[in-house]
């Protein structure tokens, strides 16, 4: 299963490389000719992309890729790298993608190996998974750092396994893996100095996109009913179903008169804004002559602006003034009844009190004999 000797192999055996997010293949190198010491040098300097400093940070670059405690074997040096890694691989994402993207550049001639188990051994040992294995074989052939995928992979890498495949070095992080029967499954590699040390991303893995899935249940439910996924493809009840769809039209509901009573508002401060302008506006003229009353109200003069702006002013003028017009009529009308008598009008008045008293006694007894 090796493959054939490369052509430009170097003539010394192969330095293992610091894995770097970036894209360029030639990588800082370890550098030394023990081992034991690989990984031992500074960090790389290179500036991160800008695709990097947004969204889920990268593992950080420079790290060992000796397992703590153990030592390495020197790589081959007339042929490729063999790296094995393998995973459930479920959900592939992009944590999945930058393991295997540090496994495939720790070496500059890297032929990296993906392992799948089987369905079977899967579910029985971590439970149950969303894609089928050959689904997620699949998967693992379309990502353009796998070079090979081997199905019905064992839980637990044996040595038989290792050299069935000629396989140099086993990726994955150093943290132990507990098995069955054993603290940490990579043991037995790690002891063989056939282990590569990746880097995990932190913030993201299959069991946390299922638990945000699982935590926005009736979303991501509304979501494929509102595609026209049929409620008995989700497994939902025709209750729940309905509930679902009298939640989603209150939400609808909400949302429309919150944007029309927000358009509503804009379209009033618009129409305001037009009757009242930043600068002060002439008001419209009122003149009263200096006649009587009653002949200057029938006189007030409206200025008209030509400005179409002002004609809420002009309006609220024109009010104030019919305001102002029929208080002067009743003034006037009340004044015109309580003028004060004259002198002719004052001594009828009093003859015509003193026969009204004259007359009265009379009537009185003309009262009394009838």
């Amino acid at each position: 299963m090796a493959d054939p000797a490369h052509p430009n192999g170097p003539s010394k055996r192969q330095e293992p490389e610091r894995w770097d997010s970036a894209d360029e293949p030639d990588a800082k190198k370890f550098k030394g000719d023990n081992p034991d010491t690989l990984g031992s040098e500074g960090s790389d300097t290179k500036p991160k992309l800008a695709s990097e400093k947004e969204g889920i940070p990268p593992p950080q670059n420079g790290q060992s890729l000796v397992p703590k405690g153990y030592s390495m074997n020197p790589p081959p040096t007339d042929r490729a790298v063999r790296v094995y890694a393998d995973g459930v691989f479920d959900l592939f994402h992009l944590g999945h993608m930058r393991q295997l993207e540090q496994a495939k550049k720790a070496f500059a001639n890297t032929h990296l190996l993906v392992g799948i188990p089987n369905d079977i051994e899967t579910h029985k040992r971590k439970g149950l998974t969303v894609l089928t294995d050959k689904e997620r074989a699949e998967t693992l052939r379309h990502c353009k750092w796998v070079d090979e995928v081997i199905e019905d992979a064992p839980w637990i890498v044996t040595p038989d396994f290792l050299e069935k495949h000629a396989i140099d070095y086993v990726a994955h992080d150093d943290e132990p893996y507990a098995g069955a029967d054993t603290d940490d499954i990579y043991k037995p590699c790690k002891e063989a100095g056939k282990f590569l040390v990746t880097q995990r991303t932190e913030g993201i893995s299959t069991t946390y996109i299922i638990t945000k899935i699982v935590r926005d249940y009736d979303k991501y439910i509304t979501r494929q009913l509102r595609r026209g996924t049929p409620r008995q493809d989700l497994n939902v009840s025709w209750l729940k179903k309905n509930e679902l769809d009298i939640k989603r039209h209150a939400v609808e509901l909400r949302d429309s008169i919150k944007t029309n009573w927000t358009t509503t508002g804009r379209e009033l401060r618009g129409e305001i804004g037009k009757f009242w302008s930043p600068q002060p506006q002439n008001l419209p003229a009122l003149s009263i002559p200096d006649n009587s009353a009653s002949s200057g109200v029938g006189q007030i003069d409206i200025g008209r602006s030509a400005s179409p702006h002002t004609d809420f002013a002009t309006g609220y003028s024109l009010g104030l003034i019919g305001g102002v017009r029929s208080w002067m009529q009743v003034r006037s009308n009340s004044n015109r009844g309580s003028k004060a008598p004259s002198a002719e009008n004052s001594d009828q008045s009093d003859e015509e009190d003193l026969a009204r008293k004259s007359i009265s006694p009379a009537r009185e007894k003309m009262d009394q004999t009838t």
